[in-house]
């Protein structure tokens, strides 16, 4: 006869050792929830006054590629908590199901975000309000922030199927587009420049990733390769940003 429980009895090993593992799953998802709430900080702080609340200030009339590119972001970061927290709660059927506005976001977003940089330098180069070279290194920086979104969220779709390496790959994603958030914090760059935005936008991730490294006591090889890429394509991309080579493209690009 097996063996019965009165209520007060010891559950089996079995179910300690379960409930056990499914609490330090929700922990370690609960650090991507950190992560998530963290950058749609970041994003709220550094277009509260041109988008959130724009209201609330004395601005010019905005136009409507700038709410469509404002809502699509809003909405990317607004999903990732969301999808963070339906992992969470162990609900990967809905989070899969969301995915795939996840992808619709992603996929709209980038040539909507390539081509606000493009009409800022267009502007620029047509107002003459100061030299198009001193805005092709911000330039490079957005154009290379979208394609490291586009490379990290692409991974991150290959490997949907290994949840380790989907998050974290989402992660870095989403950390790569932060920087014009960043950029437009008021006061915060104001005398470091470009290098100094570069420099505390590689923050966040290498934050995120150490604490991951020492929850799970060891560096997961997705933050390994993908964290190096990520410290590494900033500076690639401002360095590149002020060549001839990237300069004469820019002002090709704004005279079409």
């Amino acid at each position: 006869m097996p063996e019965k429980f009165s209520p007060v009895s010891k559950p089996p090993v079995s179910a300690v050792w379960l409930d056990q593992r499914r609490a330090g799953h929700t922990a370690r998802y609960d650090l991507f929830s950190s992560f998530a709430l963290v950058a749609f900080a970041i994003v709220f702080a550094g277009f509260a006054r041109t988008f959130f609340l724009r209201f609330l200030f004395p601005s010019p009339r905005m136009p409507i590629y700038l709410y469509l590119h404002g809502t699509l972001f809003t909405g990317w970061f607004a999903l990732l908590f969301i999808q963070t927290r339906l992992i969470a709660s162990h609900r990967v059927d809905l989070h899969r199901r969301l995915g795939l506005l996840g992808v619709g976001l992603a996929g709209l977003a980038v040539p909507v975000a390539i081509g606000v940089a493009t009409l800022a330098g267009k502007r620029v180069y047509e107002t003459q309000a100061k030299p198009l070279s001193l805005e092709a290194p911000p330039l490079a920086l957005d154009f290379g922030a979208c394609l490291a979104f586009m490379v990290f969220v692409g991974l991150a779709l290959y490997f949907r199927h290994r949840g380790d390496v989907h998050k974290r790959l989402m992660l870095l994603g989403s950390s790569s587009i932060l920087l014009p958030a960043l950029g437009r914090i008021p006061g915060l760059f104001a005398v470091r420049g470009l290098w100094g935005l570069v420099g505390f936008a590689e923050i966040l991730p290498l934050t995120f990733i150490l604490c991951d490294t020492l929850r799970g006591r060891r560096l997961h090889p997705a933050f390994a390769w993908g964290g190096v890429g990520i410290v590494l394509s900033w500076p690639a991309f401002l360095l590149a940003g002020s060549t001839q080579v990237w300069l004469r493209f820019i002002e090709w690009l704004v005279r079409v």
